[in-house]
């Protein structure tokens, strides 16, 4: 098992991942809400500044992580079938390696990377509402200090 950076071939690998992971970790939101927004996570992670990837002793891509040009992490995304098994906190801790500032928005109702996100010591900075679904997320901030 390794973590690197997403090499270009791998991008739809990476969105299929990114497909299974939010509408799981995220069932308070439509599948089909996902499905039509596929294009916007498209250009979303496939143009971030670092994707890195975890992947398992065959190389198959079973996690990912993306920070983007301001230090805002977009997401720890982890194969459903392999949840749990500190995956997403080698990812972060991956990153918190990299970056001496970070900053992540969670939706408020997804409790489970509200608690992952508070375990990795990032605090609520404050709180939007997502204007393409509704939703309230909390803008969190981390920094190395």
């Amino acid at each position: 098992m390794s973590i690197r950076r997403l090499e270009k071939s791998e991008s739809y690998e990476l969105l299929d991942l990114w497909m299974r992971s939010f509408t799981h970790g995220n069932s308070f939101i439509e599948n089909d809400f996902w499905q039509k927004h596929y294009d916007i996570a498209k250009e979303t992670y496939l143009n971030e500044k670092d994707n890195f990837v975890y992947t398992d002793d065959n190389g198959q891509i079973i996690g990912f992580i993306c920070v983007d040009s301001t230090n805002s992490v977009r997401g720890v995304f982890v194969d459903p079938k392999h949840e749990n098994r500190g995956i997403g906190t080698a990812l972060m801790n991956y990153v918190k390696d990299i970056y001496t500032i970070l900053r992540m928005n969670i939706y408020m109702k997804n409790k489970n990377t509200l608690n992952f996100a508070t375990y990795h010591g990032f605090l609520i900075d404050g709180a939007l509402r997502d204007p393409i679904n509704g939703e309230i997320q909390y803008t969190m901030l981390w920094s190395k200090d």
